[in-house]
């Protein structure tokens, strides 16, 4: 096996996903020296399998207020920059004969404590603008919903960080962690291509992983449990709706119908599973089964012609489908080094597309 020198940058990224491009980008236009390694190809896992929802976030308003209030902000952003990548479809919370109706004004009253614009509109109203919408709803509020293409979004956040010198590597797998003491200063990568190995240096390394951090983590001898939730998407062969449609109720499963593109796509279930399966795990016949029965409470039309995707999601930083404008200096900090119990200093892994 041929080994090539080594390489030396100022940051090394781990993972190819919406997060280590965001990160990546940022770090380039600061005029750091970034090295970015991704074992596969860039958003292929849980970026590339998302329903591409960019959240308001009004629908964590009631549960997680400060949730609600980044997706806001980050919704607000990627509008800005990125508008090549985001559909500005807005949002449709409906309330359904067999949900609270009363559950509308707290769902108003949290929306407008995070920031994010709410407004009740009539259900014939509703209907007009939404002509999928189930005509049986009782209730609608209108939010600034979107999509975003995550492909895009992260192919255009790695662009621009090689355009400011960023380098790049897919198919490079990171098959260990560099320890100088209790600081990790470093990778050992393999070239899925070539079989070669090679040594990079950095004074810091950002595990982008995703769910995939905590095996990451291993190699530096750092214990960081992360709990896997497998999340399911029903995905139509054409586009129904215009505007994204939700439950108004706290969040659960297939309580979502997005339009993107020329397709319409539902979720997603949440399932916890173990650790170790979150690489072979598959769509069961009951998620299909929730999905179209759901999914048929939104619109009507919705029973038709569908395909499954699955998302290697992490629980624990639920909302995982969320995709993030760039990373911000903030998000960079977070990633700075931080002592654990062993006293070893290491990158802390961040969120799967969050």
């Amino acid at each position: 096996m041929k080994t090539r020198d080594s390489q030396t940058s100022d940051v090394i990224i781990i993972g190819g996903g919406a997060t280590g491009a965001g990160i990546a980008r940022d770090c380039a236009l600061r005029g750091l020296r970034v090295i970015l390694v991704e074992r596969h190809d860039i958003a292929t896992g849980a970026t590339g399998r998302n329903h591409g929802l960019l959240h308001s976030g009004a629908r964590y308003a009631v549960t997680d207020a400060e949730s609600a209030r980044e997706c806001i902000s980050e919704n607000q952003i990627l509008k800005r920059i990125a508008r090549h990548c985001v559909e500005p479809t807005d949002g449709l919370f409906i309330t359904l004969p067999e949900d609270d109706l009363a559950f509308q004004a707290t769902f108003i009253r949290a929306c407008e404590a995070a920031g994010i614009r709410a407004e009740a509109i009539d259900p014939q109203q509703a209907r007009i603008i939404e002509p999928s919408v189930n005509p049986a709803l009782i209730g609608a509020v209108k939010v600034p919903d979107g999509t975003v293409d995550p492909f895009r979004l992260t192919a255009a956040n790695m662009l621009d960080a090689r355009e400011h010198g960023a380098i790049v590597l897919t198919a490079h797998e990171v098959t260990g962690l560099i320890r100088e003491g209790a600081t990790v200063c470093g990778v050992h990568v393999r070239n899925h291509l070539t079989g070669e190995t090679q040594t990079l240096h950095a004074p810091v390394v950002v595990n982008a992983a995703g769910i995939w951090g905590q095996r990451i983590a291993e190699y530096a001898d750092l214990s960081i449990r992360m709990f896997p939730a497998k999340g399911s998407l029903l995905i139509m062969d054409h586009r129904i709706n215009q505007h994204v449609i939700n439950r108004c109720r706290k969040p659960s499963d297939a309580d979502i119908l997005v339009p993107g593109d020329t397709i319409s796509l539902i979720g997603t279930t949440s399932t916890h599973i173990d650790y170790n399966e979150i690489d072979s795990n598959r769509v069961t016949a009951d998620e299909v089964d929730i999905l179209l029965r759901e999914g048929e409470k939104l619109a009507l039309s919705w029973r038709r012609r569908v395909f499954c995707a699955r998302i290697p999601a992490s629980a624990r930083w639920w909302p995982a489908m969320t995709i993030p404008a760039v990373v911000t200096s903030a998000a960079v900090l977070c990633c700075s080094t931080t002592p654990n119990a062993t006293g070893l200093k290491a990158s802390l892994p961040l969120p799967a597309g969050s």
